[in-house]
């Protein structure tokens, strides 16, 4: 090869990495009405909520607005920190107007940028265009992603801030994009500063990362260092907020601690009665999806990787991070992980069974939607007029 054809040959590579860094759709003006035509859906659906009897439902967003109604706002000790955390959520639904409503409404307009953003990371990725529209469809058009999205708003910014942050994991790891490298460490910190299940998501995005391809060549060391990247924002404030609770009032973990710790027993009871159920299995089924897939695209690493997510899920519930009336974060989480860990597909068999695997995922995802008692009770009380078929 000639000086001239190599040079060449790195500009064509140099013009499709910056083609997959790109934003989808193109134009500023589409892209925000890309965003918008997807959050009608959840806009319309959180609407109907609020027109129904779901102010008679104790819903993770009245916990939430309950909590912030009990803060003493005239104080700024570190007590107070405690207080508020995580603070990005806490300050948010004390700033939105509206109460219920507001956090709703709130939560389907974050439920756009979201999905928008995992549209792009697919199509930058080269995903086929059946295994993107059905993935898109498995994440989103089922009542888990509804109900997380209009009554968890902490949760689903916290999910939110992880979506984000795994489609710039991707772009750091997979092509090179140091910029967005420090960006995905932000956003994961801001997921943990949202909800304290953030730190559950920190933890996946540090799985996964060293088991996806790296797009330039490394020395030795390369992966640790991008794991690094990664999750050094979130070290650094959780350390910052314990070694101030240690100064302050020599417990290093202050109330959020203790309410973490608080019904750790009965969380456990509750566990075990879950897996001996109908409930159990579905929890599992996103799970054996990921293995299915892993193995199709022969990626038995990811199997790793998913395991050990399902299990720090469950660590996550024992440990109080995820409140109580959640739902869905498990099915949510694990979908977005497969978006990130599958490789593009090249042969008609292999897209074929992925697209399969990911029809699947959408009959879980309803099927886990009506096996928890908050969802039913969710639905139920959108009212008969246009959710007649959920009963109620």
């Amino acid at each position: 090869m000639t000086v001239i054809e190599a040079v060449g040959t790195q500009h064509r590579e140099q013009r499709v990495a910056r083609r997959r860094l790109d934003p989808f759709p193109g134009d500023r003006l589409v892209r925000w009405g890309t965003r918008l035509a997807l959050a009608i859906p959840t806009l319309w659906v959180g609407w109907r909520a609020e027109m129904g009897t779901t102010a008679e439902l104790n819903t993770p967003n009245q916990q939430l607005l309950d909590n912030v109604a009990a803060i003493d706002w005239t104080r700024a000790d570190i007590a107070w920190v405690g207080d508020i955390f995580p603070p990005v959520s806490t300050l948010l639904a004390a700033a939105i107007p509206g109460g219920r409503t507001g956090l709703a409404i709130a939560g389907a307009l974050m439920a756009g940028i979201f999905l928008q953003k995992v549209l792009e990371i697919m199509v930058q990725r080269r995903v086929p265009v059946s295994t993107t529209v059905i993935l898109l469809v498995a994440l989103s058009v089922n009542p888990l992603f509804a109900y997380t999205a209009t009554q968890n708003f902490a949760a689903f910014l916290g999910l939110a801030f992880f979506g984000l942050g795994i489609s710039d994991v991707l772009r750091f790891v997979v092509w090179g994009n140091t910029q967005a490298g420090f960006r995905a460490g932000m956003l994961l910190m801001l997921a943990t500063l949202s909800d304290l299940s953030g730190l559950l998501y920190v933890l996946t995005a540090a799985l996964a990362a060293p088991f996806l391809r790296l797009g330039r060549t490394y020395t030795s060391g390369a992966r640790r260092a991008n794991v690094t990247v990664v999750v050094f924002p979130t070290l650094a404030a959780i350390s910052s907020l314990t070694f101030l609770n240690w100064v302050f009032t020599g417990d290093p973990f202050g109330a959020v601690g203790a309410r973490l710790l608080d019904g750790t027993a009965e969380r456990w009871v509750a566990l075990m009665g879950l897996y001996a159920t109908i409930n159990g299995l579905l929890l599992v089924a996103p799970v054996l999806s990921a293995w299915l897939v892993a193995l199709i695209v022969r990626r038995p690493g990811s199997i790793i990787v998913s395991t050990l997510v399902f299990i720090a899920i469950n660590l996550a519930y024992l440990g109080g991070l995820l409140p109580s009336g959640s739902a869905g974060n498990t099915f949510i989480v694990m979908t977005l992980l497969a978006i990130a860990l599958i490789p593009t597909a090249k042969s008609v068999p292999t897209i074929i069974m992925i697209d399969v695997v990911a029809v699947i995922q959408i009959l879980i995802a309803w099927a886990a939607a009506y096996n928890r008692t908050s969802v039913i009770d969710w639905m139920n009380s959108l009212g008969n007029p246009l959710f007649g078929v959920f009963g109620g």
